[in-house]
């Protein structure tokens, strides 16, 4: 019973790391964008003759360099939280992960002569189970490679 709000929660976990990814690829692709263009106005403004006009050139440009660099700085503030709710869930996902294999240890069934033909009924189960498992990871991969990544992962460590 345990066990199980573990892996729903885990994989509620997972979920939203994979939607927490998604949005951070976002926010970075913005960020770029706006370096990029911020980079573009900057070199605009460069003038050969600015030292000899009495007067400020492309003060227009100006003030959207501005603008931009106030946008940076606020993409970049959420950036940082959103690394912030990574390494929250990263902690999380580590904590059930340990949870889950420690109560799995103490669930396992003993190895004994009576019990052999018990313990191999299991193992053949693990192992359509892991075989179901990786089918399911074929068909993430091209899809959302994170997420095969992730359940990789999660079949690594139950074994």
């Amino acid at each position: 019973m345990v066990n199980d709000f573990l892996k729903k929660y885990q994989e509620e976990l997972i979920s939203d790391k994979i939607q927490l990814k998604e949005d951070m690829d976002l926010l970075e692709t913005k960020i770029n964008e706006k370096i990029k263009f911020l980079s573009l106005l900057e070199e605009s403004n460069e003038s050969y003759f600015k030292e000899f006009t009495p007067r400020d050139i492309n003060a227009k440009n100006n003030e959207k360099a501005a603008e931009v660099r106030a946008i940076l700085s606020d993409l970049n503030a959420q950036m940082d939280e959103k690394n912030q709710q990574m390494k929250f869930y990263d902690g999380r996902l580590v904590e059930i992960t340990a949870l889950l294999n420690n109560t799995a240890v103490i669930n396992r069934p003993t190895y004994d002569d009576k019990n052999k033909h018990i313990v191999n009924d299991n193992n053949i189960n693990i192992l359509s189970n892991i075989k179901d498992s990786l089918n399911d990871i074929k068909d993430y991969i091209m899809l959302d490679p994170y997420r095969a990544k992730l359940e990789i992962d999660k079949i690594i460590s139950s074994l």
